[in-house]
């Protein structure tokens, strides 16, 4: 596995069996988030389609992004699952700070709720788990990015662009 990117196999059998759990670890999450995603469209429907429209693209990779990390995990695949779940996390946080970047509310923060804060502590559980099946050459990657995504919050909150 280590040739691809992602963490060598561990020694011993317990640890190799916590590291052959972390791509279903992953694959759960991620199909978790876009259950929540289906589920949030139709009120997001009702609003403005192309709010509705983010959310079944969202849910649907999410989906499609679980199936790949069990049949095909990789480097690659995990830090492109960072780096979209990272974009759906600062989304949200753009959305209830500042409000919808486009469409008929744009500007208006969405009020916090449990359903989305548990998919988003989901969500970021699903970082955490990617980050680990990264060799130490690709978590170095993952990790910069992640810092660059929290520093563009940072700075957002910094400025007033989010309240």
């Amino acid at each position: 596995m280590s040739t691809i990117g992602l963490h060598p196999s561990p020694r011993g059998l317990a640890a190799g069996i916590a590291a052959s759990w972390l791509p279903r670890v992953a694959a759960a999450l991620s199909l978790s988030a876009a259950i929540a995603h289906f589920g949030a469209v139709p009120p997001h429907l009702h609003d403005w389609w192309a709010h509705g429209a983010f959310f079944v693209v969202c849910g649907a990779l999410q989906a499609a992004f679980a199936g790949l990390i069990l049949w095909r995990p990789s480097a690659w695949l995990a830090l492109t699952g960072v780096a979209g779940t990272l974009a759906v996390l600062a989304l949200y946080v753009v959305s209830r700070t500042y409000g919808a970047p486009l469409g008929p509310h744009a500007g208006v923060p969405e009020p916090v709720e449990a359903y989305d804060l548990t998919t988003a502590a989901g969500e970021f559980a699903l970082v955490v788990v990617l980050v680990a099946m990264l060799g130490e050459k690709a978590r170095r990657w993952a990790m910069r990015l992640v810092m660059l995504v929290a520093m563009a919050l940072w700075a957002g909150k910094a400025t007033g662009f989010l309240a």
